[in-house]
């Protein structure tokens, strides 16, 4: 696996959606194709960031409001809480992909090793990464693409 470059395993032009693409129709779209992430480009053709299925679920669960303690006359707000009530919040009552979407998208370049990659999924614990060369979106490599290449490289062979 140490040579195998990620635009060797890859799906090529991965399916896409637009930033004003519904949430429902984000979701029927990954159902409809049977994948847990959508890339969000723009009208350039530009990655925007990325819809996962744990982007549709904040996006369907409770919004917990952020930790603060009571201090003298005031309440002081548990440093972290209020940025991640602000992030879950605009994605629980978001309508479309680009509301709901991560917009820090990790990414991977299509010369690395899938080696490279797997180490990145595992440390990240992520499941996708968008492939880009030279800045464009050229496709998207999953857990999925790692386990076939390995399958695949693996002989099953008895030892009697």
């Amino acid at each position: 696996m140490h040579s195998i470059k990620v635009e060797q395993v890859m799906t090529k032009n991965p399916i896409t959606v637009a930033p004003s693409v519904t949430v429902v129709e984000t979701a029927k779209k990954m159902i409809e194709s049977d994948i847990g992430g959508l890339p969000v480009v723009g009208d350039d053709g530009g990655l925007l960031g990325i819809v996962t299925e744990s982007d549709l679920i904040v996006h369907d669960s409770d919004v917990k409001f952020p930790s603060f303690v009571h201090f003298l006359a005031g309440y002081v707000f548990v440093p972290g809480s209020l940025k991640k009530f602000d992030e879950k919040f605009r994605r629980a009552v978001g309508n479309t992909a680009g509301d709901v979407m991560t917009k820090d998208v990790v990414t991977v370049d299509a010369s690395e090793t899938v080696e490279d990659v797997a180490t990145k999924m595992s440390e990240n614990k992520m499941k996708r990464f968008p492939v880009v060369k030279e800045g464009e979106l050229v496709g998207i490599i999953t857990m999925k693409d790692i386990v076939r290449l390995i399958s695949r490289d693996i002989p099953v062979v008895s030892e009697d």
